[in-house]
């Protein structure tokens, strides 16, 4: 049993300490424990483990014979909290009753991480995929589009040269959604205005939805222009907003802040600009949640499924990332993006290769 001294030095460790006698009843725990399984002050003691980590009660038999110690990885509490464990047999002179130390070690951080990044590869395998798709389709486009030509110059009255160029400009149209969406498309980077950037993508969507979608900003005035595809941006937001006035929001709430040393952003970047856009609609149903931003994926009936695709990939790009996030009564997508600035932009490009 740890002494008062002891105690007090435990308590303030992050790990979580559990101790218990021969029958798996737990002696003694520090606060850490306490937070991590959820239990208030002195809540532990005398509990058996069978009843807090039901799932180790068998590894406590497997330590017994093994004599060794055990690592269990990313054990998912009743809290929700996302712990690495350790069980330990405590050997005594009497060799009876030995009792038990388990080590509870938090890894949040370290799953959020590893989630993020295999949704960016998810994402990245879909890049591939679209441009594979872009490529086998862009060739019978073309003879369609060459046939239209064909009809338009050689049409004999007006209607047929009119529905000829009604087709050159579909076929043109789904061009350039498979240039975006394949990310094939060539990015004019230069300094670009955030705000005014997100400011004018939020005018047209309120004017496309006659005034029944309001857009409440929230800047931060001290964020600096910075290196991105102007036009690529304003589609990006164009498709949030869109999205948002889709889901049945009547209110856009738009936050920009800059986030130092952010690990969600490529070189040569050490920060990001993050641009929450929350809204009061519909929410996204948490059957679709985990594949949001795959093509074709849609929670409207008549949804064709890319303009989240197509921000998405916008983002990647740009060496950003864009997340969704539950929120109560509404929606909210975390754009990041690297705040390159002008000053690093020119020192990246003095760097030798």
């Amino acid at each position: 049993m740890a002494t008062s001294r002891d105690s007090v030095v435990l308590d303030d460790l992050e790990t979580g300490l559990l101790l218990l006698d021969g029958h798996h009843v737990i002696q003694w725990h520090n606060r850490a424990a306490e937070r991590l399984l959820n239990r208030q002050r002195n809540g532990l003691t005398g509990q058996p483990l069978a009843t807090m980590l039901p799932g180790l009660s068998p590894r406590l038999a497997q330590t017994h014979r093994s004599q060794h110690r055990i690592r269990l990885a990313e054990l998912t509490l009743d809290s929700g909290q996302v712990v690495d464990v350790s069980l330990n047999r405590i050997q005594t002179p009497s060799g009876e009753d030995n009792p038990w130390l388990i080590e509870l070690w938090p890894v949040a951080e370290r799953v959020r991480q590893r989630q993020s990044t295999d949704r960016a590869d998810r994402q990245r395998a879909t890049a591939l995929l679209a441009r594979h798709l872009a490529h086998e389709l862009r060739n019978p486009l073309a003879g369609v589009r060459a046939a239209a030509q064909l009809i338009s110059q050689r049409g004999q009255d007006d209607s047929s040269r009119r529905h000829a160029d009604m087709i050159l400009r579909g076929v043109d149209r789904i061009t350039d959604l498979i240039g975006r969406f394949s990310g094939e498309q060539s990015h004019a980077k230069a300094m670009v205005n955030l705000h005014q950037t997100i400011g004018e993508a939020a005018e047209l969507v309120v004017a496309e939805y006659q005034s029944s979608v309001a857009l409440m900003p929230d800047f931060d005035p001290s964020i600096p222009e910075f290196m991105a595809d102007g036009g690529q941006l304003h589609q990006l937001f164009l498709n949030l907003f869109r999205n948002s006035a889709q889901a049945g929001a009547t209110r856009i709430r738009v936050q920009t802040r800059i986030e130092h040393q952010s690990p969600l952003v490529e070189q040569p970047a050490r920060s990001a600009v993050r641009i929450d856009i929350q809204d009061n609609g519909h929410g996204v149903p948490e059957a679709l949640r985990e594949r949001l931003f795959l093509p074709l994926v849609s929670g409207r009936e008549h949804g064709t499924g890319f303009g989240l695709a197509i921000a998405q990939q916008i983002a990647r790009s740009h060496g950003g990332l864009i997340e969704y996030q539950p929120s109560t009564g509404g929606s909210l997508f975390c754009v990041r993006l690297p705040l390159i600035t002008q000053a690093l932009a020119q020192r990246d490009e003095t760097v030798p290769a």
